[in-house]
């Protein structure tokens, strides 16, 4: 078994993720490690400019952990919440988040597709 490190600074693999609100660009998600029947778990890097993302509820779980930047996060609508480097924020499975990026933004995510 070979060590993989991975920079999470590098700009390398990265594809078009979720728009902001009244853009057609906006994030960008990078493939990181995925479990070997590529239906359970993945482990990615997404970054984001400033802008507001509306990320609809989906069929997953999903804990990540900001590594640069800022943003007021909410869930389901609710009171938005200031992250920032060092926040970690699970999102359950059926739970919408609205992420309103003020400074460029990279977080590590854990995502479960079938918890």
């Amino acid at each position: 078994m070979s060590l993989t490190i991975y920079e999470t600074i590098d700009d390398i693999d990265f594809q078009p993720s979720y728009p902001a609100k009244g853009r057609d660009t906006g994030s960008d998600g990078r493939l990181i490690w995925e479990d070997s029947d590529k239906k359970g778990t993945k482990v990615v890097i997404w970054k984001a400019e400033p802008g507001l993302y509306v990320i609809p509820a989906r069929d997953l779980d999903e804990t990540f952990v900001i590594i640069e930047g800022e943003a007021l996060c909410s869930l389901n609508e609710s009171e938005p919440v200031k992250i920032t480097t060092g926040s970690i924020v699970h999102i359950a499975k059926g739970v919408a988040i609205t992420l309103d990026v003020s400074k460029p933004l990279r977080k590590v995510a854990t995502i479960v597709l079938n918890p």
